[in-house]
């Protein structure tokens, strides 16, 4: 494979995704809204077509000129489940089942960024590929998103059952590092840089596995690159469980910043019906049968290295 399409190549993990491809002599066509990662348009073998997902028209022509479609664009910030979840599920559920569907009938790999969230409030941890799914009621907008990852899926699933189509899932686990925006790290980040409080949402109790984007990487090459692991579902996460409150002391500690932390309620800060998830930890046994990965970066290596990079950032912008 040496054609690749990613959309929402200007994101986060796309970017860093698209870099990789990049830098390995890969020609990347990527599609987003605005070219806000610029370093990406430096390189001579990257296309951006600045446009939306919804543009059937330009969408197909790009799938048609690429062996991979790595469809990563979709919202992910907890606040839009809440109050966008028509777009969340149009532009996450709808439009991933009409990519599909361009891919289906030519022919093209399907690589698709899911999510931890997929497995909701189940409490049996840690989270295994298979496990069960314990989700809210229909008319909890939180669910939204989980949601419209896994009708995707099962998609996905269905279209390799019935020979139509080749697929890879990753199931993400609170991926961080440079580049990141409006989420806890970096909203820590940006707020000790500040000056400012550390804000934590409920009682800062809530565990979560905090996964540095360049191992994250390093999981998408080994599986992407392997036909032994197509057609299937891999979580990608670290295993090291750490609370909200020790991640801002970590953020204090990485960065030796002052920063008082104070505690708001979920209600306070996403208003009525917000639901938040006490613990969420991967099982990663599947992955290291298949490949052999294990995350390299320790929590306190990528927090240096996130917060050495906002700072760069904020120096160039002024």
């Amino acid at each position: 494979m040496n054609k690749f399409l990613v959309t929402g190549a200007m994101g986060f993990i796309g970017s860093h995704w698209c870099k990789f491809l990049l830098e390995n002599g890969k020609t990347v066509y990527g599609m987003d809204l605005e070219p806000t990662a610029p370093e990406l348009l430096e390189y001579k073998n990257f296309i951006f077509i600045h446009d939306t997902i919804k543009n059937h028209e330009i969408l197909q022509n790009a799938v048609n000129q690429v062996d991979c479609v790595c469809h990563f664009a979709g919202i992910a910030e907890p606040y839009q489940y809440l109050k966008y979840p028509r777009k969340v599920i149009d532009i996450t559920a709808v439009a991933g089942i009409q990519l599909i569907e361009m891919c289906r009938v030519t022919g093209k790999l399907f690589f698709f960024t899911s999510t931890s969230e997929i497995y909701g409030k189940n409490t049996k941890v840690p989270f295994k590929e298979e496990d069960d799914r314990v989700l809210g009621a229909t008319t909890s907008k939180r669910w939204c998103y989980a949601s419209s990852k896994a009708i995707v899926e099962h998609y996905l699933d269905a279209c390799a059952m019935s020979k139509e189509l080749d697929y890879l899932v990753v199931r993400l686990f609170n991926v961080y590092g440079p580049g990141l925006r409006g989420r806890v790290v970096s909203n820590l980040i940006d707020n000790a840089l500040r000056g400012e409080e550390l804000v934590l949402h409920g009682d800062g109790k809530q565990t979560r596995c905090y996964t540095y984007i360049d191992d994250v990487i390093e999981a998408f090459n080994l599986l992407l690159f392997d036909r032994n692991c197509y057609n299937q579902v891999f979580n990608i996460g670290n295993k090291r469980e750490t609370s909200v409150i020790e991640l801002a002391e970590s953020v204090k500690n990485s960065g030796q910043f002052s920063s008082d932390i104070k505690f708001l309620s979920h209600n306070q800060c996403y208003g009525e019906g917000f639901e938040d998830i006490s613990i969420r930890v991967p099982d990663i046994s599947k992955l290291q049968k298949y490949t052999g990965w294990e995350p390299k970066t320790t929590l306190e290596e990528g927090l240096s290295k996130s917060i050495k990079h906002r700072k760069n950032e904020l120096t160039k912008i002024g």
